[in-house]
């Protein structure tokens, strides 16, 4: 039986550096939004925000090549759910 996929994945791609605004040069948020994305109790619909306000933050050409490195991981993750 597959397991359904539904889940919002965190925006880390796994650079994991902070510049000097406290923001990782990976996925552009804050260390506080980064722990809010770790705790079971944040909504889905502050993680839906938070990615739009990621994106914001991103030159053009960097908001391309996370979002085609972002498209990877969740489909690898999507692909993992289903063993």
């Amino acid at each position: 039986m597959k397991k359904k996929f539904n889940k919002i994945v965190s925006p880390c791609i796994s650079i994991c550096q902070y510049d000097s605004e406290n923001k990782c040069l990976g996925c552009m948020r804050t260390k506080d939004e980064r722990v809010k994305w770790k705790k079971d109790e944040t909504p889905d619909a502050w993680k839906h925000s938070n990615l739009e306000d990621i994106k914001s933050r991103m030159s053009d050409s960097f908001r391309k090549s996370w979002e085609d490195t972002y498209e990877k991981k969740k489909q690898r993750i999507k692909d993992n759910a289903k063993t």
